[in-house]
């Protein structure tokens, strides 16, 4: 019997995590809600939380504190790479704060309980998920410990005992003396963190056959000991469910508490951009040769130009899947004697496929030709002047036998190294493996893969996708401030003694530059011979796992010609501003920080996670006494000891100072401002404040209210904002007269050149021109007062420039004389949040220059939004507000502007505006009451209405 198959997109609304996402209550409780310190704190601090891990806890969150008995059994449906571990150590912080002390890991896979037991338990192994200076909580010490059952655990540790499946299903089934045993889970609360959970799903696959067929397995041995006490809890984690098969689908329906798979993974940036590499059959003899030149190439010249050219030092893994474990010795032999007898001559076959530059794949290898044969790369000399005889010493030097290992299930050499591949120490470059590596292995620096089936009857398995979606993952690095794209020209920016135009770490950096060279440090490659259809079955799969995109199509926007020839942009600036440290602190801030409520009750102290039963008791005998954090109600030790503890160490002083600027000490927080606060202290009979022991009053300020105070300190009074003073910088410099726009596309042929090319689907890649839709078309070309020659946009962004067209007219009426242009910013112009120095490129940029009686010179800064995500977006809307009424613009130097800057600002200063103003408006938005609020506050500023 066939096995039942549903259609996933047509009923994922019906999931909790949709249902979760589209709650109204869940909305607004989101909005608010920040990630508890006691859980951020004691997460490594080089392991900060992304955004969509922080929805993924507050979703789980949610529903265990508003719907306790559906958050018994939950998975975490997260594409490999995500860091599905961080939000497991999240989770167990938070279930810590409940009460749990029990946690059992559980995998699959034998090999993968070693690297989970140093990620959870070893403070010194580099990938250790926790605070290595260890987990505090409630101002207590908590050990972290790996335990072999219940009987070892400790009450104030997070107690870990590591299964794989089989060997839980063994202890379950066969009493053993000292080791876990059913009744564990019947006496204790327990939680079973379930690691690749599509592994535990075998009696949920035979949900079709009879009952009669039914045998006892892993699966439900752990249902059996989640549902063997109320309190304990399997919290799955896989990036694989199959949602196809009808039983999982219905069994997972109210489970799935988040899911973010590859495809929202790669649009946001966070993953390796994964191309292939591959040789006809007919073109060599030798294939396996040319497949491990091609990848050590690319591996070297990566590892060559992070080095001298970012700064960084990486080691790029190349990992050689043989066919057959017993063959990966004779292919390792194969690849040292490539290596030995590897000379310049064996890249021939490279440089001619750079030179011919069909795809993106051989741009990649141009560049690499190219930027050897430079004076930055450092290889050339008299004898070697395209410095391929150094690169291929530097390969054999990098690729050594010392420098390669093989792992498999039979041979697992050096397999405690596997861990430290990240490792910036790390010398292995090749690991040669068959099938033992496709789940639970951590590497960021794997970005080629061989694949040595060159048979023309190979098939694309779910392991050639898992271990592609493995070395898709970004191996995160720092774009250097000197680093100067392929395509940059000089930039006035430069002139200023900082850009701080830093790039986020963890997200690809070229997304709208993909043809630079720097391109290669986020480029996986796949090497393998094309045979058959191999290659057709790859991409399809890839693309429905969302691990690549489509391709790139590119859209290319020039200058008119009445701009370039305008004084706007021959001698017109733009207004910048940078991030400032905070330098005082203002006597609103003072009363906005402190002269709040705090909520805190005696229930937060408890050791233990309450039930449903439990908690509404307390509510029903509940009181409420508004207490401060003064000596009346907390001793002076207990306060100096709360701020020590509390918060990992933001209340010392050198900390503190940088928020509350002009605080001489800790004792003035104290005496001055920490009573500000009141306190609606909410409690059960018999834990009133004066009740309540030392150690207790201790862990009400460090764990409840301290807390809070921390939050208001962040948000009221940042250490960093953008600075309210603007300087100008030379438009021109600015904006390029030319741009191109990189979009995910489909390929199709050029039927002029029979190249493949790439075609979007998405509305920015539609030229409003030319539009289909009447109700986004305008004619950009007639549009003398745009600045460039076409626009691709949004939806949101097309019906702006519409809007702006049809108040042209009265704005020149106004403003007689002065030249008008409207510049579309693609990622040219920066402003950084007066609030919190959050940076952020605005979509628009409306100029309005008086060049002849020089009355004003207006930089109009403007942001069309889609409804979808206004709310999130509303710090920006905040800090482009407060530009009209709370900035200044100042043309005088500074100390450690260059010589060319203190120029440019004489020579700026005598064109003699007599004002001379940033403005920043509300979000355009079509909307009926979103473009109204926006033509309101645009025709106030601009037109006096």
């Amino acid at each position: 019997m066939a096995r039942t198959k549903t259609k996933v997109g047509e009923t994922l609304q019906n999931f909790l995590f949709n249902k979760i996402e589209s709650d109204p209550d869940y909305q607004q409780w989101a909005k608010d809600y920040q990630i508890p310190d006691y859980i951020t704190d004691n997460l490594h601090p080089t392991k900060q939380l992304r955004e969509y891990q922080e929805n993924a806890l507050k979703h789980f969150i949610w529903l265990y504190d508003h719907d306790r008995a559906s958050a018994k059994h939950l998975l975490f449906n997260m594409a490999t790479g995500t860091g599905k571990t961080l939000v497991m150590a999240s989770v167990v912080l938070y279930l810590y704060g409940k009460g749990y002390r029990n946690f059992l890991f559980l995998v699959y896979r034998d090999n993968i309980i070693k690297q989970a037991v140093r990620n959870f338990t070893d403070y010194k192994f580099e990938k250790y998920l926790f605070n290595p200076k260890g987990v505090k909580i409630n101002g207590q010490n908590v050990d972290v410990r790996a335990v072999g059952s219940v009987a070892d655990s400790s009450r104030n540790a997070i107690n870990f005992m590591f299964f794989s499946t089989q060997l839980l299903y063994n202890r379950l089934n066969e009493d053993k003396e000292n080791g876990l045993t059913f009744d564990d889970f019947v006496e204790n609360d327990v939680v079973i963190l379930a690691d690749e959970a599509h592994s535990l799903n075998v009696e949920t696959r035979k949900k079709t056959k009879s009952e009669a067929d039914e045998v006892k397995n892993w699966e439900t041995a752990v249902l059996s000991a989640v549902k063997a006490r109320e309190e304990n809890m399997l919290i799955e984690f896989t990036a694989t469910v199959d949602l196809a098969n009808q039983a999982i689908h219905e069994k997972y329906e109210d489970k799935i508490v988040h899911r973010y798979d590859f495809l929202a993974f790669n649009k946001d940036g966070y993953s390796k951009d994964v191309k292939f590499l591959y040789n006809q059959e007919v073109h060599t003899e030798d294939q396996k040769r040319l497949l491990i030149i091609n990848a050590v190439a690319l591996s070297e010249y990566r590892r060559l130009l992070a080095e001298r050219v970012m700064g960084i030092t990486i080691s790029p893994i190349v990992l050689i899947k043989s066919v057959k474990i017993a063959q990966s010795e004779e292919d390792r032999k194969f690849f040292d004697n490539v290596i030995g007898s590897l000379r310049p001559e064996d890249l021939n076959r490279l440089k001619e496929l750079g030179r011919e530059n069909k795809n993106r794949e051989h741009e990649i290898l141009a560049d690499m030709f190219k930027w050897l044969a430079s004076k930055e790369a450092g290889l050339i000399s008299g004898g070697d002047w395209d410095g391929l005889k150094a690169f291929t010493a530097e390969i054999r030097s990098s690729f050594a036998h010392d420098n390669t290992l093989i792992y498999n299930s039979q041979k697992k050499e050096k397999a405690d190294l596997l861990p430290l591949l990240d490792s910036p120490r790390n010398t292995i470059r090749a690991i040669f493996s068959v099938n033992a590596l496709n789940e639970g292995w951590d590497v960021l620096g794997l970005y080629d893969i061989i694949h040595f089936d060159i048979s023309e009857s190979k098939k694309v398995s779910l392991q050639d996708i898992q271990l592609i979606g493995r070395g898709a993952r970004y191996n995160p690095y720092e774009l250097p401030r000197s680093y100067k794209r392929d395509s940059e020209e000089d930039n006035m920016l430069s002139l200023f003694a900082t850009r701080n135009l830093e790039f986020d770490k963890y997200k690809r950096k070229f997304d709208n530059d993909p043809y630079d060279k720097g391109r290669v440090l986020e480029t996986f490659v796949y090497h393998f011979v094309k045979t058959g259809t191999f290659l057709e079955s790859l991409q399809r799969d890839l693309l429905g796992e969302g691990i690549i995109s489509e391709g790139v199509e590119k859209k290319t926007i020039t200058m008119k010609q009445k701009f370039l020839e305008s004084e706007t942009y021959q001698k017109g600036f733009v207004l910048v501003n940078q991030t400032v440290k905070r330098t005082k602190t203002k006597g609103d801030e003072i009363d906005t920080t402190f002269k709040r409520i705090i909520k805190a009750g005696s229930y937060n102290l408890r050791a233990r996670g309450l039930s449903d039963f439990e908690q509404n008791q307390i509510v029903a005998g509940q009181k409420v006494d508004v207490i401060r954090i003064t000596e009346e109600f907390f001793p002076l030790p207990i306060i100096r000891k709360a701020l020590v503890a509390a918060e990992a160490g933001f209340f010392r002083y050198n900390n503190l100072c940088e928020h509350v600027v002009g605080i001489k000490t800790v004792d003035e927080l104290i005496e001055k401002y920490l009573p500000l606060y009141e306190i609606k202290y909410t409690y059960e009979e018999g834990k009133g404040i004066s009740q309540l022991n030392a150690t207790e009053k201790l862990q009400l300020l460090v764990g409840v209210i301290l807390p809070e105070v921390r939050k208001a300190i962040d948000v009221n009074m940042p250490r960093v904002t953008g600075s309210k003073k603007f300087r100008p910088v030379s438009l021109s410099s600015v904006f390029g007269k030319e741009k191109n726009i990189y979009l995910m596309s489909f390929p199709t042929e050029d039927p002029a050149t029979g190249k493949k090319v790439f075609v979007s689907t998405d509305e920015r890649a539609k030229a409003q021109s030319n539009h289909d839709n009447p109700d986004l078309q305008y004619d950009i070309e007639t549009a003398d007062w745009y600045a460039y020659s076409e626009n691709y946009g949004t939806s949101e962004e097309k019906k702006f420039v519409k809007y702006v067209a049809s108040q042209i007219g009265d704005l020149r009426a106004k403003y007689r004389g002065a030249e008008i242009y409207l510049i579309r910013n693609e990622l040219d112009y920066w402003l950084f949040s007066p609030q919190d120095g959050r940076r952020f490129s605005p979509d628009y940029m409306l100029i309005v220059n008086d060049v002849h009686s020089g009355e004003m010179y207006y930089q109009c800064l403007i942001e069309p939004k889609g409804g979808h995500i206004l709310e999130q977006d509303l710090w920006k809307e905040e800090a482009l507000i407060s530009l009209t009424d709370d900035s200044e613009v100042v043309f005088e130097a500074e100390d450690g502007d260059s010589r060319n800057y203190r120029e440019y600002l004489e020579e700026v200063s005598k064109h003699g505006y007599k004002e001379v103003k940033p403005l920043g408006f509300k979000f355009y938005n079509s909307d009926k009451r979103g473009e109204e609020d926006f033509a309101l506050d645009f025709q106030a500023k601009l037109l006096d209405r």
